[in-house]
C-alpha cells in the first residue's frame, strides 16, 4: 500500500510555497494546493497568503512554461471564495499534452517584477484517472445486508443515498455520476466538511439528475473510533492512484469529464455538470 499524502491546502506548511518580500518586510506568499499533476487536463489550484492569512481577490495572471521547447501558455485565474470566509483561492484549467518538467509562473499586475515559481514534472508513473478517457474499475462499498453505513462511511450524518450505486451499475443508467473521496471524521485538511456540504447541497437540486457515490478513504471507518493509528487506507486509493483528499471525479458514460483535487465550489461543479444535465 502506498502511502497516501493529504490535502493541507494553505493551513499546513506541508505545501510549496514561494514567498516574495517588499522593502517594508510585508511578505505574500503563493501556495499550490495541487499535489498530483497528470497528463490531460487539469484544474490547479492556489491561494495568495499575506501577513494576515489568504488574501481577498487579486490581479493574478499564470504562466505555464514547458521546459523542454520553452512553449507557453497564459491564463487568467478565476477567484472563489472558501466557504464562509471574506478570503478565497484561484483556479485555471491546463491541457499537459507532454510529459516532462514545465514551470508554473504567477505573476501579480500590483507588483510586476514579482514572479512566484513552482517546477512541476508530469510523468506517466502514478497517475490518477485522466480526464477524457474511460475511467478505470471502482469496486466502491454500497449498503447490503453484509456492510451496515458506518462500515463504509465516517460522515457523522450519512446520506444513504450515497452508497447505494456501484460505478460499474451507475455508468448504465445515463446520468452524470459525481464520485467523492472524503474522510468526513478522519481528514487531515480543513476542507472535507466544507466539500461534503457543498456535495450535499448540490443533490438536494439536482437529485434526480445525478449520481452521487461517496468512496471513503479509510476501508475501516467503524473501528477507527478516534485513533487514527487503527486506520486502514482502501484499496480503491490505489487502484486510482489517489493520494490526497478531498478529490472529486464528474463521469458520463464511463468517460472522465473533469477531475478536481483538493476543495471545489459549487460554482466550479456546476459549470462542470450543466451540460451534461442539459444534455439528458
Amino acid at each position: 500500500m502506498k502511502k497516501i499524502i493529504f490535502l493541507f491546502l494553505f493551513f499546513s506548511l506541508s505545501f510549496i510555497t514561494i514567498n516574495c518580500e517588499n522593502n517594508d518586510k510585508q511578505s505574500t506568499s503563493i501556495v499550490f494546493a495541487t499535489k498530483e499533476y497528470s497528463f490531460g487536463e487539469n484544474r490547479l489550484m492556489f491561494s495568495s497568503i499575506g501577513n494576515k492569512g489568504s488574501e481577498t481577490k487579486k490581479d493574478f495572471r499564470v504562466e505555464v512554461l514547458y521546459k523542454m521547447d520553452s512553449h507557453s501558455f497564459e491564463y487568467k485565474p478565476t477567484f472563489y471564495l472558501w466557504p464562509n470566509k471574506n478570503s478565497g483561492f484561484y483556479t485555471f484549467n491546463h491541457q499537459f499534452s507532454k510529459y516532462g518538467k514545465y514551470e508554473l509562473r504567477v505573476y501579480d499586475s500590483m507588483n510586476p517584477k514579482e514572479i512566484y515559481l513552482e517546477t512541476i514534472n508530469i510523468s506517466d508513473q502514478n497517475q490518477s484517472p485522466i480526464v477524457g478517457e474511460i475511467i478505470p474499475e471502482l469496486k466502491n462499498k454500497i449498503l447490503s445486508k453484509a456492510l451496515t453505513i458506518n462500515q463504509i462511511s465516517s460522515d457523522p450524518d450519512p446520506d444513504p443515498d450515497f452508497y447505494m450505486h456501484r460505478l460499474s451499475d451507475a455508468v448504465k443508467l445515463n446520468k452524470p455520476i459525481i464520485v467523492f473521496f472524503i474522510s468526513p471524521s478522519f481528514c487531515k485538511t480543513a476542507t472535507c466538511l466544507p466539500q461534503l456540504d457543498v456535495i450535499k447541497n448540490l443533490k438536494n437540486y439536482y437529485d434526480d439528475k445525478i449520481i452521487f457515490i461517496h468512496v471513503e478513504v479509510y476501508d475501516n471507518p467503524h473501528l477507527i473510533r478516534g485513533d487514527i493509528n487503527k486506520a486502514q487506507i482502501s484499496p480503491i486509493l490505489d487502484e486510482w492512484n489517489i493520494y490526497s483528499e478531498p478529490f472529486t471525479f464528474i463521469i458520463k458514460d464511463e468517460i472522465l469529464v473533469s477531475k478536481f483535487q483538493g476543495y471545489v465550489s459549487y460554482e466550479e461543479i456546476i459549470k462542470s455538470v450543466k451540460q451534461l444535465i442539459d444534455d439528458q
